[in-house]
């Protein structure tokens, strides 16, 4: 609590630019850290602390300006240690780290978060209005250039190979490989999702299986032993390595691993329900899919939107105009924010169009209230709509004739996470995707008779696409252990 209040209250005598971003940075490093709680009398009590170090170096600050600038601290805390977290009946430290990384980026995915983002920006400017009217001197080493972050983050090593070397040629192959995909003709999305996908199974074998459909069997081995504290989402662990191993469609062949490389068959990465890579809050740590990042089970594995952001991000894709791309920003966003972009801070995400002439594209995001996964592929008809003849043709549409596939991580199979789906089998096991998607072909089939274009609000779901604007690209995060995959001859399904 000391460092975040130091920190903090150093930034408020310099007046620094980054006070916010460190702040929040520097809670939710406590709470990667931690793995605890943070008390927010606590923290009221090391806000006093050092305002009363400020005051002291600062004579010309008066006792009004501290009784104000402590008013502003303590309100802020309590808003975001004690109001955000009884709003949604936080438990656990993970819990709380959502809700805090959902508040930074402007998540207003639910009535609550609206209420609390309008909250905690009041708060914000309040604490800003006074800070302004602040004459105080900036402690010598302090200033924009700190850090309020947390270490470095470093990639795991893993636990049955050598680790990683530093391999200077490892940007130029990933920028080779992203050439390459350009080339024919794939967007960044596209080819952030494979490569994501790659690195996750230390394989390039893994992008050249066909996509999963109705043939593939389940996944072996793996056992539900509980189910998350929201009600909802089930725990998962690895009852039977041996048959996780012989079984999953992605594991099951792999007989070694490269020098440097996880052995992802001695530690399966499995569908885990709210899992997010490991990071911290440095901006260079990298997006690590092989250490566990404590979301209540031992299994290494991510969510949906750990693996739509992963793909977007390691491709250089920000989601927010202007918001630098962090590792840490996974937790950020759950699929729910993808439904109404623009009311989450998802600003470099819009809905898309569709008419007679353009439809919905590879790369391109489908996201309802509970699951979002990435277009991977589509063919020349991905709706189906070929075959209506008229107008009214366009309402008997259904998904087993539609043409695409999706990279999601899911609990199909029995619980295998990453994977490529045919639509049409996979739809026929996800109710809400299905009746949304097919709003989404009927009105494609409609532009296509009346020559309009529609931007479907069909309520529970959505079809957006990243606007590949200048103010929507960033350097991109990198991955733990992608260098294991640099030497695919090629990163394309």
């Amino acid at each position: 609590m000391s460092g975040i209040a130091k920190d903090t209250v150093n930034d408020i005598a310099c007046k620094s630019q980054t006070m916010e971003t460190k702040l929040w940075d520097g809670l939710k490093s406590y709470l990667l850290e931690q793995k605890s709680i943070p008390s927010a009398d606590a923290l009221k009590a090391a806000f006093h602390d050092q305002v009363d170090v400020l005051a002291a170096n600062n004579p010309q600050v008066s006792k009004e300006d501290v009784k104000r600038l402590n008013a502003n601290l303590d309100k802020l805390v309590e808003t975001l240690l004690v109001e955000a977290p009884q709003g949604e009946r936080v438990e656990t430290p993970e819990q709380l780290l959502i809700l805090l990384s959902a508040m930074d980026v402007g998540d207003q995915s639910t009535t609550f978060r609206a209420y609390m983002q309008t909250k905690v920006r009041g708060d914000l400017n309040a604490l800003s209005k006074t800070i302004q009217t602040l004459d105080t001197n900036c402690p010598a080493g302090s200033g924009d250039n700190s850090s309020a972050g947390g270490a470095v983050g470093q990639p795991s090593t893993g636990s049955e190979e050598e680790p990683v070397g530093v391999d200077p040629a490892a940007e130029r192959d990933y920028a080779f490989h992203k050439d390459q995909a350009l080339s024919r003709g794939e967007n960044l999305a596209t080819f952030g999702g494979r490569w994501a996908f790659s690195t996750a199974y230390q394989s390039c074998q893994s992008l050249q299986l066909p996509a999963m459909d109705a043939r593939t069997p389940d996944v072996q081995g793996i056992a539900i032993v509980g189910t998350h504290p929201d009600g909802v989402g089930r725990k998962r662990s690895i009852a039977s390595l041996s048959k996780v191993q012989s079984s999953h469609y992605y594991i099951k062949d792999m007989t070694s691993y490269g020098q440097g490389c996880f052995n992802v068959r001695q530690n399966p990465l499995i569908y885990d329900y709210g899992g997010k890579p490991y990071a911290t809050t440095a901006a260079d740590s990298p997006i690590d899919m092989f250490k566990n990042n404590g979301d209540g089970t031992s299994v290494l594995g991510i969510d949906c939107s750990g693996y739509v952001f992963s793909s977007l991000a390691t491709a250089g894709l920000r989601l927010k105009a202007g918001r630098a791309l962090k590792a840490s920003d996974s937790w950020a966003w759950g699929s729910s924010s993808y439904v109404e972009p623009q009311n989450n801070g998802l600003t470099c995400l819009s809905k898309i169009s569709v008419n007679s002439s353009s439809t919905m594209k590879a790369g391109d995001i489908v996201a309802v209230y509970g699951h979002v996964l990435l277009i991977d592929k589509v063919g020349a008809d991905p709706f189906g709509i070929k075959n209506a003849k008229t107008s009214a043709d366009c309402s008997k549409l259904t998904s087993d004739k539609f043409d695409f596939t999706v990279a999601q991580s899911s609990p199909s199979k029995e619980g295998i996470g990453l994977n490529y789906f045919d639509a049409k089998i996979y739809l026929s096991t996800s109710s809400k995707m299905k009746t949304g998607l097919e709003k989404y072909a009927y009105y494609t089939c409609l532009a296509k008779f009346d020559g309009k274009s529609y931007t479907p609000n069909v309520g529970t779901l959505s079809v957006v696409r990243h606007k590949g604007t200048a103010e929507c690209m960033a350097p991109r995060v990198k991955m733990a252990r992608e260098s294991c995959i640099a030497s695919c001859s090629s990163i394309a399904r």
